[in-house]
């Protein structure tokens, strides 16, 4: 039985329509060098590749939030290193206004520069990061430690909350990046020890000098619990740092398993769809040149 040349011509057309389909698909795989270009190209293989990139976004807020702690925490800890140092000077003053050789006007004087530690001590508490006071708990647009006076001394209001500032690591999995202000410093009670120490001195009041220097070491081993606190919170950090990097070459390694493409694979299909494509062609051409003869 004779198959008709049109009905020849017909499925020679639609070979040549699915090689020319063929070839379109395998360049630009070539071309993008990803072999899901769209969901029809692997319809399992693009609801993965999407469940991998969900996957990689969430590691990568995780890594942004991991930044803003680690920036956090180096905050944390030279603000604490720093009012160590406010400690120790104002110790110093102390340990030398305490003794019965020094004068009232030499005390007075050095009330001045208590007055100075104290307001630097204030502005430690109130230190920010990207416009965030990282010792006011969650209301971190609120300044946290304003200087007032009651009873003629010297001392400071907190007008943060009791919540520490906690960012997510990982799914369920949170860090707290900034201790609120009053674990970190009225409980430290360094305020009312300055302002107590800065009347003490004004008044000529060796006793009250004496009973600030106990509260100016209960103060310095307040911020040394502070500060090996801020350091085990960065190991932690450091720790998922390093998880989520794993994590991360790991996603990607599975993704690109999924959607890039081969290209010497891809190179070797090209030439096998080329072929066949040129085939068709000519088989066509060779169908076009026959005539009745042909059949006689």
């Amino acid at each position: 039985m004779r198959i008709a040349t049109s009905t020849l011509f017909d499925s020679l057309e639609r070979r040549i329509q699915q090689l020319t389909e063929g070839l379109n698909t395998v360049n630009e795989k070539l071309s993008s060098q990803k072999k899901i270009n769209r969901p029809s190209d692997d319809p399992l293989g693009a609801a993965s590749a999407i469940g991998y990139r969900n996957l990689l976004s969430q590691v990568d807020q995780y890594g942004r939030n991991l930044t803003i702690g680690k920036s956090w925490m180096d905050s944390s800890e030279s603000a604490l290193s720093l009012s160590q140092d406010v400690v120790t000077r104002a110790k110093e003053i102390a340990i030398q206004m305490a003794n019965a050789t020094q004068s009232a006007a030499t005390r007075s004087n050095m009330a001045t520069e208590v007055g100075h530690l104290l307001d630097q001590a204030i502005s430690l508490g109130n230190t920010q990061v990207g416009g965030k006071y990282i010792f006011a708990g969650y209301r971190t647009g609120t300044t946290p430690f304003e200087k007032t006076i009651v009873g003629g001394i010297d001392t400071v209001q907190y007008h943060g909350d009791g919540n520490d500032f906690q960012v997510a690591l990982g799914q369920g999995e949170t860090l707290a990046v900034g201790r609120n202000g009053q674990t970190v410093f009225m409980n430290s009670s360094l305020f009312d020890t300055l302002g107590g120490l800065k009347k003490a001195l004004e008044d000529n009041n060796v006793t009250g000098i004496q009973q600030a220097m106990n509260g100016l070491d209960s103060a310095l081993d307040h911020f040394n619990d502070q500060l090996a606190d801020v350091g085990a919170r960065a190991n932690r950090l450091e720790t998922r740092q390093g998880i989520l990097q794993t994590m991360t070459l790991n996603f990607k390694e599975q993704l690109s398993q999924v959607e890039d493409a081969d290209i010497a694979e891809m190179s070797i299909e090209l030439k096998q769809v080329e072929m066949a494509y040129q085939a068709a062609l000519m088989t066509t051409a060779r169908v076009g040149n026959l005539s009745l003869t042909n059949y006689m």
